[in-house]
This record gives C-alpha cells, sequence and structure tokens, in this order.
C-alpha cells in the first residue's frame, strides 16, 4: 500500500456562532484507499489554509510513494526532518496531526478493523461532556435551556467559559449552580487571565463545587501554572496546547495540572496524545481529551478513548454538532446518539468517519482577517489582553 496522493481540505462553515474553519485531509493510497485526518489549534482550525500549505509543502513531497506498513516511522521521519526549519510546536505539529490520524485511518481499513483495535479497543462508548460557550453570551436561563436536552439524555457534566468581564460571568455561573445543583460543572478560562486574578476566580469556583478550572493563564506561563496549580482550591486543567509527549512530562513533574487534556488533531497524532494519557494516569491526573474540531477529529477523539483505558470522558462540543452533521459521512452525532450519558465508539474498519467532500466543496476557506475566532464580538482582548 503504497502513497499516491496528499490532498489538504481546508473550508470555512458559518454557525449561528461564528464562521468556523477545519483543515482536513485526504490520502489516498494505490490500492484505491482514502485515509481521513484533521488539523487543529484548540479550537477547529482558524488559519486553515497556512496548515494546508505546511502539508503541501513540507510533508506531502516526503509521504508520496512511500510504503504504508506502520504509521509511526513514517511520521518521526516527517518530524524529524523538518523540526529544525518549522519547529516542533504549533502548525508544524497540527498538521502533523493530520497526516498521523488519516495514516492510522489507512492502515487500520487495510487490515479490516477499527484504528483502536489497533492499538488494543478497551471500551465500546465513553461518557462525555457538554461542552458550551461563553457565560457573556446569555442569561444562566439561557444556557439551562439549551444545555437541558442534552442532561435530559444522561449527560452529568457540563463546561462553559469565562472572559475578562469575569466579575459578571461568576455571577452568572453562580445562578446557573443555583439551576443545575447536580451537575459537574468546569469551567475554561481561555488563557484570559494573569496570575493574581486567575487565583480570585479560583476561590469562587471553589464556592460553587466546579469540577476543573481550564486553562487560566497562557500555556507558556510556566512558572505561574506552577503557582496556580500549588494555591488553588480547584484542580487545574491544560494539555490542549501540548505539542510532544515531553512538554505533558514536564507539566505533569511538576504539577501544573491535575486534569490533563491532550488533543489527538494538536499534539502530533493518536500515537502520542495516547502516550500522553497513560502518562496522565502514572501522575494520577484525570484525563479527558481535548476535543473541538471537525468530525474528524471528533472520530479520533473517540478511537482514543476507546483505546485508552485511563481516560474517563471525552468532550463534546454541543455547537459543533451542526457542522458535524453536515461534513462528516458514517458518524453518528447529535442528540440521538447520547445514550445514558455516552456516545458509542464506531468499530467500523479506520475512524469510522469520512468527510463529505462535496458538503466540504461549497464551503471554501476564508481567512479570518481581523476577526478574532472562537468570539461572538471578534474582540481581541478576548485573548490578547491578560485581566
Amino acid at each position: 500500500m503504497r502513497i499516491t496522493q496528499v490532498t489538504p481540505i481546508p473550508v470555512t462553515v458559518s454557525t449561528e456562532r461564528d464562521p468556523v474553519s477545519f483543515c482536513f485531509l485526504r490520502v489516498q493510497t494505490d490500492d484505491g484507499r482514502v485515509g481521513y485526518g484533521e488539523a487543529c489549534d484548540s479550537y477547529c482550525c482558524t488559519y486553515a489554509g497556512l496548515v494546508s500549505r505546511v502539508i503541501t509543502d513540507a510533508y506531502a513531497p516526503m509521504l508520496l510513494g512511500a510504503e504504508l506498513v506502520a504509521v509511526e516511522p513514517l511520521v518521526e521521519r516527517l518530524r524529524d526532518s523538518t523540526r529544525r526549519r518549522l519547529g516542533d510546536a504549533g502548525m508544524a505539529v497540527q498538521a502533523l496531526s493530520a497526516v498521523e490520524i488519516a495514516l492510522w485511518d489507512l492502515l487500520a481499513q487495510q487490515r479490516g478493523v477499527s484504528v483502536s483495535t489497533l492499538f488494543g479497543r478497551v471500551r465500546e462508548r465513553i461518557p462525555v461532556y457538554a461542552s458550551w460557550t461563553f457565560l457573556e453570551e446569555g442569561s444562566a436561563s439561557w444556557h439551562h435551556d439549551r444545555l437541558a436536552p442534552w442532561l435530559e439524555r444522561g449527560v452529568t457534566m457540563a463546561k462553559v467559559r469565562v472572559g475578562p468581564n469575569w466579575r459578571s460571568d461568576l455571577a452568572t455561573l453562580a445562578e446557573l449552580r443555583e439551576l443545575l445543583p447536580d451537575v459537574e460543572l468546569m469551567v475554561d478560562g481561555s488563557e484570559t487571565f494573569t496570575l493574581p486574578t486567575a487565583l480570585r476566580i479560583a476561590e469562587r469556583l471553589a464556592d460553587l463545587g466546579v469540577t476543573w478550572f481550564e486553562e487560566p493563564l497562557l500555556q507558556s506561563a510556566r512558572a505561574g501554572i506552577r503557582e496556580l496549580a500549588r494555591r488553588s482550591p480547584v484542580p487545574i486543567a491544560y494539555g490542549e496546547h501540548c505539542y510532544s509527549l515531553h512538554e505533558a512530562q514536564d507539566g505533569l513533574a511538576h504539577n501544573e495540572f491535575a486534569v490533563l487534556q491532550p488533543d489527538a488533531a494538536v499534539v502530533g497524532g493518536l500515537a502520542v496524545a495516547r502516550q500522553i494519557c497513560q502518562l496522565g494516569a502514572y501522575h494520577g491526573a484525570r484525563v479527558v481529551p481535548h476535543i473541538c474540531a471537525g468530525p474528524v477529529a471528533l472520530a479520533a477523539g473517540l478511537q482514543l478513548a476507546a483505546a485508552t483505558s485511563s481516560v474517563q470522558a471525552a468532550e463534546y462540543a454541543l455547537h459543533l454538532v451542526p457542522v458535524w452533521e453536515q461534513l462528516g459521512l458514517d458518524l453518528p452525532v447529535g442528540l440521538e446518539s447520547i445514550v445514558d450519558g455516552t456516545v458509542a465508539i464506531p468499530d467500523a474498519p479506520g475512524l469510522g468517519v469520512r468527510v463529505d467532500e462535496d458538503a466540504a466543496a461549497k464551503h471554501p476557506y476564508q481567512a479570518p482577517g481581523a476577526r478574532v475566532a472562537g468570539t461572538t464580538t471578534g474582540v481581541p482582548d478576548r485573548f490578547v489582553g491578560r485581566v
């Protein structure tokens, strides 16, 4: 089985919140098989055109004509051959993630089993948590009403997001807690805060019984994260911006986080994400992979959960469900796919998902320009200011 085509598929889809972009990858072999991968930059793939160019210019020339017998030797060659020029983080590794996932999809198809079966499948279903939007986007009752259908399907965990106006967000959160007394609530800080503010927020989150406080400081503020983790009364979660096993090891060894959230579409693919999950178990961390992109990244995250006993739950981004339904084929998603708070993990050969390329072609990629992805208003202070 030799690789004959490597084709990035960047798309931009409008949703009721904001336009979101995705970078899928189509890899074809000489026996006619097609495998799909996807890159993520922690929220869909804002600069999908640039990630596509990394694949086309740097990785595709080394992949074309290569025999696919095992995934990891090919991926290691790509990483080792480009790390001194492209770096070993950010877009280079995100793009590599798409390649690695697509190669596993192909290899599993050839062998007639699911990707998780190749690794060693340990479960058929996984609990999910409802990953929801910024608290500023509506009242507590508004958030409650949109979470309610998922909670009625047995989901017992939900995550919301705080922003620069954190005082009013916490007031909304307190009201939401009263409406959802039996639900595990988590809060995402989106790297918005300084250490003093994060500590103040963490104290209030503890009062409200919040399960974890996710990425309150910049991922690069390692000393600050260590101090926050030491002093916070709420467990601190990180991992979606992790780009290697060594980076995860360093964070865990220094007790920077108690909840570990690697993403196979960010960190370099399924194999390294699985190693990080296993490492998290060794350090006693709660392991809950990050999944916040398109249907291929979702399928990869579910296969990761199926092959890793330390994974306790998977993220389920509610506002992306319409996009999953529009761009993905063969993967059941949406409200009806949730049974007792869990989703079934595909067991068809490969990842268990295909990109609807006809649908994707109707949504050509559009660079974001000055708009800040992941916000409803595009306010730059969300991510470039620190409060």
